[in-house]
């Protein structure tokens, strides 16, 4: 695509941009709640901590919402408008299908503990064990981006 003569280069650059950055959005906020914000709440009193989180879950719970969507608007995008999917060779097929299901539970993951809802308070009261393995699903993730772009 030669940028002056096709406006669909723009689009999908923004989409490009839009799919890496809420991506680094995501994996950055875990990483950091997992590795500092966990430990040095840990040193927090229970009433304290638990106010701490109160603070960070209600903006965090819309910029969730907001970067998951973004996240699977611009890839339905790439992946309708961008990727001959059916052209694509086995391998790369199968990575995306385990980059998507990796994304669809850290999506889960990530909104169950952000989330309110009380069938899913275990998970809150485990959340360092939680964040660990949505930090492990976003190497995944990334890991398998990486190989589907190697093939393509």
């Amino acid at each position: 695509m030669t940028p002056a003569i096709n406006p669909l280069f723009w689009l999908t650059l923004l989409m490009r941009w839009m799919h890496i950055g809420s991506a680094i959005i995501l994996i950055g906020a875990v990483v950091f709640m997992r590795f500092f914000l966990l430990p040095a709440a840990a040193k927090l009193d229970a009433e304290t901590r638990q106010a701490l989180w109160d603070r960070i879950n209600k903006p965090w719970r819309m910029v969730l919402g907001l970067v998951i969507l973004t996240q699977i608007g611009s890839g339905v995008y790439w992946l309708l408008a961008v990727v001959d999917f059916s052209a694509q060779p086995a391998i790369y097929r199968l990575f995306f299908t385990l980059k998507m299901l990796a994304a669809l539970a850290f999506f889960f993951l990530l909104s169950v503990l952000a989330g309110r809802a009380p069938a899913f308070e275990k998970f809150r009261q485990e959340n360092k064990t939680w964040l660990t393995v949505c930090v492990t699903l976003g190497a995944f993730i990334i890991a398998c981006a990486a190989a589907m772009h190697l093939i393509r």
